[in-house]
């Protein structure tokens, strides 16, 4: 049966550890961190799709002081956690409840959404999600904003399971984790856990090619078996779309002026 995290003591069970199946979380979060970092202007704003517990944001804002973050995610009891977690920013950040299958019908605060992260969420998003997600990421950043995306990816190969094997075992004897009891024993196996888990991780090269269609320069920026770093850059140039949107808001202030 998949996790439920709209569940309050799933919820909490998952925030008290969150590397023990994936021991590669703290490297490549570390990883997003730095890129946030410095990427990051004052007066944009940081949307999450996908803020869990608030573990990453409280990470943010000792990274970054002084930054905005809007967060979305399905699971009230998590945005509970997250509340209690981050009191100390407040008035740093706001949530909003939402199921990102849905994303066409998300309405985000105003703003200028200069960075998008999201953390080990979108892989319960089937290929035709994706691409709407993909291309509601791509429409909310402003010209030259950053996407970063940390994520699980598909083993698509049979023939190279017990390659991923090897490694996992690797990893779980140093760090002491789990990794291969998650995974399966087996590729069937390790088909029908994801299936169970109501996780549908895409392939490497997909991710690739759908940020790429939705408008972004994109690129795996670290890879660990099925542990992936990637980051889109939107253009600087405005689409036909973002520009006449533009002139229709220059419009209507003048109006109000």
């Amino acid at each position: 049966m998949p996790q439920d995290f709209r569940d309050p003591n799933t919820a909490r069970e998952w925030d008290a550890d969150t590397s023990y199946y994936n021991p590669m979380r703290p490297e490549q979060l570390e990883m997003l961190l730095a890129l946030a970092a410095a990427e990051y202007q004052p007066g944009q704003t940081i949307l999450d799709l996908g803020l869990g517990s608030g573990q990453v944001e409280a990470l943010l804002f000792e990274r970054i002081p002084g930054a905005q973050v809007v967060g979305v995610d399905a699971s009230a009891a998590m945005l509970e956690i997250a509340r209690e977690r981050l009191q100390p920013y407040a008035a740093q950040y706001s949530t909003l409840l939402h199921d990102l299958t849905q994303i066409d019908t998300l309405t985000l605060p105003a703003r200028d959404y200069g960075i998008v992260i999201s953390i080990q969420t979108l892989h319960h998003l089937d290929d035709a999600q994706m691409q709407r997600a993909y291309a509601f990421i791509h429409r909310t950043l402003r010209p030259g904003g950053l996407f970063l995306l940390l994520d699980r990816i598909a083993v698509e190969y049979a023939s190279l399971f017990g390659c991923y094997q090897t490694l996992w075992a690797q990893q779980d004897a140093q760090r002491g984790s789990h990794v291969g009891t998650q995974e399966g024993a087996t590729f069937a196996e390790h088909q029908a856990k994801n299936r169970d888990r109501a996780d549908i991780p895409l392939g490497l090269a997909r991710h690739l090619e759908l940020l790429r269609a939705a408008g972004f320069e994109a690129a795996c920026l670290h890879l660990y078996t099925h542990r992936a770093l990637f980051a889109g850059r939107k253009s600087q140039l405005l689409t036909p779309a973002e520009f006449e949107a533009n002139c229709l808001a220059q419009r209507s202030e003048k109006v109000l002026e």
